[in-house]
């Protein structure tokens, strides 16, 4: 959390604060957003949004090692952050879903390691949609009309995945949790 409080004195500087926010699972989402303090108040730039996509056909070993080198790719052509932020994640539908969750989650420490980072937040789902979309209880579609919404994103931007729309929420989240912006009527 060490990062969290460095990120306050940043936002009182003209240096611009770029938030990594992961929407882990086998098919992980990476949002990169950039905040610029303005005189008029903080603009958010949706910097970077990506998200692959495996299949339990292929073995494990193979996903994972995806995975970690797509986390690297984002790590290495983004970087650096100041803040790395994930969603909560405690338990699956059932014990292979866990299981896999829990191995795209440590091969992506691993590359954040590999890089001198680490989470520094972690946001409970219901949160990061009550935040979003103004309810815990939200569907994805409603999460992406409030990052749509919050980033007022034009009509013809497509998110490939709900992955990608997630982890953009999450970041989101995390600005609205620390009063860095307000969520848009």
């Amino acid at each position: 959390m060490a990062r969290c409080c460095a990120f306050g004195d940043a936002m009182s500087s003209a240096k611009p604060i770029r938030i990594l926010a992961l929407d882990i699972s086998t098919n992980p989402g990476f949002a990169v957003l950039e905040v610029k303090r303005l005189k008029s108040g903080p603009r958010i730039n949706l910097v970077h949004v990506a998200s692959v996509s495996t299949t339990s056909k292929s073995p494990d070993s193979h996903r994972y090692s995806y995975i970690e080198a797509a986390a690297t790719v984002v790590l290495h052509e983004y970087g650096p952050f100041d803040v790395v932020v994930r969603e909560h994640f405690t338990k699956g539908r059932d014990k292979r879903a866990t299981q896999t969750v829990f191995g795209a989650w440590a091969v992506i420490d691993l590359a954040l390691g590999k890089y001198g980072y680490k989470v520094d937040v972690e946001i409970q789902p219901t949160s990061v949609k009550r935040d979003v979309a103004g309810k815990g209880s939200a569907s994805k579609d409603e999460v992406e009309a409030g990052v749509r919404r919050i980033l007022s994103l034009p009509d013809d931007f497509t998110f490939r995945t709900d992955d990608e729309s997630d982890a953009v929420a999450i970041g989101l989240s995390y600005l609205i949790r620390e009063k860095i912006i307000k969520p848009k009527e």
